[in-house]
């Protein structure tokens, strides 16, 4: 009897450190479904919408918009940093940090980049554009 293997997708950080042949700018990773053309920004083996394994790793332009402020329920693990969900132009939603942004100062729909990782958080890190 035949037996079948499962080609899965490796799994790679969402925010990749830079390296020499990209710049200093640091780069967001994601997946996008071969068979549905969905893209998803989490550390996935299969596709969230459709199942299939076939996830191709591509990087992100770095731009998107906020969609939701997000108020954490325990301040003292965020060094007052402001969380935020973040819809990307390709699609996908991520959780990331504003950085230099005050609770409350940015709104709902600003354009928002990619920055530079800070060390005090894991999440990616964005400014508003």
């Amino acid at each position: 009897m035949p037996t079948s293997t499962l080609a899965l997708a490796p799994v790679t950080p969402l925010v990749a450190a830079p390296t020499g042949d990209e710049g200093t700018a640091p780069v967001l990773r994601y997946h996008r479904c071969g068979w549905c053309g969905s893209a998803t920004g989490r550390a996935a083996l299969l596709c969230p919408i459709c199942g299939s394994s076939e996830l191709e790793e591509q990087a992100s332009t770095g731009t998107g918009i906020v969609h939701r402020l997000l108020t954490p329920r325990h301040r003292q693990y965020t060094d007052g940093e402001t969380i935020c969900l973040v819809v990307m132009e390709e699609g996908f939603t991520v959780q990331a940090s504003l950085d230099d942004a005050l609770p409350g100062t940015v709104p709902e729909g600003t354009r928002v980049r990619l920055a530079s990782p800070a060390p005090h958080t894991h999440l990616p890190v964005f400014r508003a554009a």
